[in-house]
């Protein structure tokens, strides 16, 4: 069984909880690169980064990024039959 804790956070504390995620990715991130070959995404191309620092362009993703159209499109909802 999982004992879960209650935590109070103020509002300052959880303002910060995206920039620690952001570093705490970022720290991950350059740990694993140091030790294996790690694949990413930037600037529309497909990366592998070698633990050498190298750095080769694996495919060009441009064409998965589409835009998609807002249709102001109205949804109605059917009205129910009362059951007598």
């Amino acid at each position: 069984m999982t004992a879960f804790t209650i935590m109070k956070m103020s509002t300052q504390e959880e303002s910060l909880l995206p920039k620690l995620a952001v570093e705490a990715f970022r720290n991950a991130f350059e740990e694993a690169s140091e030790s294996s070959s790690v694949v990413y995404a930037k600037g529309h191309q497909l990366l592998k980064q070698h633990p050498t620092g190298e750095t080769e362009v694996i495919k060009d993703i441009s064409g998965a990024y589409t835009a998609i159209e807002a249709s102001r499109t109205l949804l109605k909802r059917k009205k129910k039959q009362a059951v007598v």
